[in-house]
């Protein structure tokens, strides 16, 4: 009677373990296509390549939150995954994936793995693996590393800090770096000799270097963010790269001293204004200095073109007259090149009368002419006036 309770139960717990083995659904790979091929050993790719792979897979029974997921062994930080979905049986889904090759390879060609999995909510998961021959393209140069201040000043230069890789599996001949600002129509150009596919020892000869090319920056270029491109090139192969960089204008390297902007004068009175033009820069600056006039002002400069060596300084006077009485305002440009380092304004008030106390040098002309004028009169008059008859006496004789 025991054994035939002990066999009941074991039959109850063995349908149980059936039934819930049969309620689990399974999730199955059917196909795997890489670069459009049907999956199979060694499937060529290029070092760095990315190329897409597509998983056709079901499940026999539904299966929610169903992702598809692929790397290559040894790169797992590198894992690319699709979307969520829930996977219907009897149903034949297909995802594609892009995947990209390492493109750092210690040798020409390395077999790796690209592991695929296929995983749900609560199912039994599917993976596969397909062997992949990752190899090096024949001929590629690679921009490793760019370095480079993020702001640089008009009228200086700027070092650009480049490190060349030879990625290909052949011999890199005669490469070059050459960096540039096409906005400004500038750009300098070095040699960084030949690169070898690895390391070579025997020929003394590396697949890195490391040099700088150094960029001149128009003293004129005006203040804005520029876009640097870095092309690196050889007779078979071409590779660029773009950064971006602030210019400060050579305004910020110029200071414009003017310790008194406006002044009163007389009418015909011409009174001067200082102006000092302090270079903080590097480099050797050059100002242009243009008055802007109105009408009944007479405005100068003592210099007009001032040349001032780096951390020095130069004072410059403006001279300037009014005609008439009144308030007249005028402007002096200073310009480095074509661009405009500060505009300074002037106010000249013209005040009295411009004969009376405004010229005193004409008025005393015209008294010293009304003394000669009288003068002359008065000489002339005693010139032409005739002398007064003298009386003669005879003598008398008694």
């Amino acid at each position: 009677m025991a054994s035939k309770k002990f066999l009941i139960s074991f039959l109850a717990v063995l349908a149980i373990a059936i039934l819930a083995v049969a309620s689990t659904s399974a999730l199955e790979i059917n196909n795997v296509k890489v670069k459009g091929l049907s999956a199979s050993s060694n499937i060529a790719v290029e070092a760095g390549e990315t190329f897409p792979v597509e998983v056709q897979f079901s499940s026999t029974d539904l299966t929610k939150d169903v992702v598809v997921t692929a790397y290559i062994s040894g790169y797992r930080a590198e894992t690319v995954e699709t979307k969520s979905l829930d996977v219907y049986s009897g149903g034949i889904y297909t995802k594609t994936l892009s995947v990209t090759a390492p493109s750092k390879l210690s040798s020409s060609v390395k077999s790796l793995d690209l592991r695929i999995f296929v995983e749900g909510d609560g199912t039994e998961d599917a993976d596969t693996t397909v062997t992949l021959m990752v190899q090096r393209e024949s001929y590629a140069v690679q921009l490793l590393d760019v370095t480079m201040d993020p702001t640089v000043k008009a009228g200086s230069v700027l070092p650009v800090d480049v490190v060349l890789k030879n990625r290909g599996s052949h011999f890199a001949e005669d490469n070059f770096v050459i960096v540039s600002i096409p906005a400004l129509g500038v750009a300098e150009q070095t040699y960084f000799g030949d690169l070898s596919d690895v390391d070579n020892s025997t020929l003394d000869k590396e697949d890195a270097a490391e040099g700088k090319v150094f960029l001149k920056i128009p003293r004129d270029a005006p203040t804005g963010v520029y876009l640097v491109q870095i092309e690196a090139y050889n007779g078979d192969t071409t590779t660029k790269a773009t950064e971006k960089i602030a210019i400060v204008g050579a305004s910020q390297d110029t200071d414009v001293l003017t310790p008194v902007t406006s002044k009163t004068v007389s009418p015909g009175e011409t009174t001067t204004f200082s102006v000092t033009l302090v270079n903080a820069g590097n480099n050797v600056a050059y100002y242009e200095l243009v008055p802007e006039t109105t009408s009944g002002l007479n405005v100068g400069v003592s210099d007009s073109l001032v040349v001032i060596p780096a951390g020095t300084s130069k004072t410059v006077t403006v001279s300037a007259s009014a005609a008439k009485a009144g308030t007249n305002s005028f402007a002096l440009n200073v310009n480095s090149g074509s661009e405009l380092v500060k505009k300074v304004t002037f106010t000249l008030n013209a005040q009295g009368s411009s004969f009376a106390v405004g010229n005193a040098t004409v008025l005393l002309t015209v008294i010293l002419a009304i003394i000669f004028i009288v003068l002359l009169v008065v000489l002339i008059v005693l010139l032409t006036r005739k002398p007064e008859k003298t009386e003669e006496f005879g003598e008398s004789y008694y």
